[in-house]
């Protein structure tokens, strides 16, 4: 069973972190002189794949607040029968690693964010956009989505729900979203890209 005195006030700590971080820089970048960092993404991209992973996101941030609300006011077993557990008897190694991967997950997702700063990399493409090739970015090409990846497998291990799997969609919907973004920026930055591509993974550091 999870153990909330531990995982509620880790999770809690490491959200309101990232949350803050986002935030102060989403208010910096608007202050700069883009005007369309707000808007729809100019990249094509199938309902199908932005429904999932809209869904799976949304979903993963109201889990980090189920298990926020029920460690300060200590309904954790009553929200997490809620959910519809996949079993009644769950080693604790699961929610060990969960908290682990969560940790990474949350580490890896503000670490691309600030390598990248005001700079989207594929959404919503600059005239001035420049290709980050640093950070997390020189091994992965996607790496704000693998940290969702890692986040969504975290929050199952921590509360092997129902609900909890149905984040697992996202994985599906991530990966045709950033096969629609490579396009346009194959499209904006032409060969550096294609050569970029070659040395990195899309989710995952490429194997050599």
């Amino acid at each position: 069973m999870l153990d909330l005195s531990i995982a509620g006030p880790a999770i809690a700590a490491l959200a309101v972190t990232d949350v803050a971080f986002h935030l102060h820089l989403d208010f910096q970048k608007s202050k700069s002189r883009h005007e369309g960092m707000f808007l729809e993404p100019s990249t094509d991209i199938p309902s199908g794949p932005m429904a999932a992973a809209a869904i799976s996101t949304l979903l993963s941030f109201l889990l980090v607040f189920v298990i926020i609300v029920s460690w300060i006011t200590g309904l954790g077993e009553s929200l997490v029968l809620a959910q519809y557990p996949l079993s009644q008897d769950i080693p604790d190694i699961f929610w060990i690693l969960g908290l682990l991967l969560f940790t990474i997950g949350i580490t890896l997702h503000t670490w691309s964010r600030f390598q990248r700063q005001e700079m989207a990399t594929s959404w919503d493409i600059r005239s001035d956009q420049k290709l980050i090739t640093t950070g997390p970015y020189a091994k992965i090409r996607h790496p704000s989505y693998s940290s969702y990846f890692i986040c969504f497998i975290a929050l199952f291990l921590l509360m092997p729900t129902v609900v909890s799997a149905i984040q697992f969609m996202g994985f599906w919907g991530y990966d045709q979203i950033a096969k629609k973004e490579e396009e346009a920026l194959i499209h904006h930055f032409g060969e550096a890209y294609t050569e970029y591509m070659n040395h990195t993974g899309r989710f995952l550091p490429r194997i050599r």
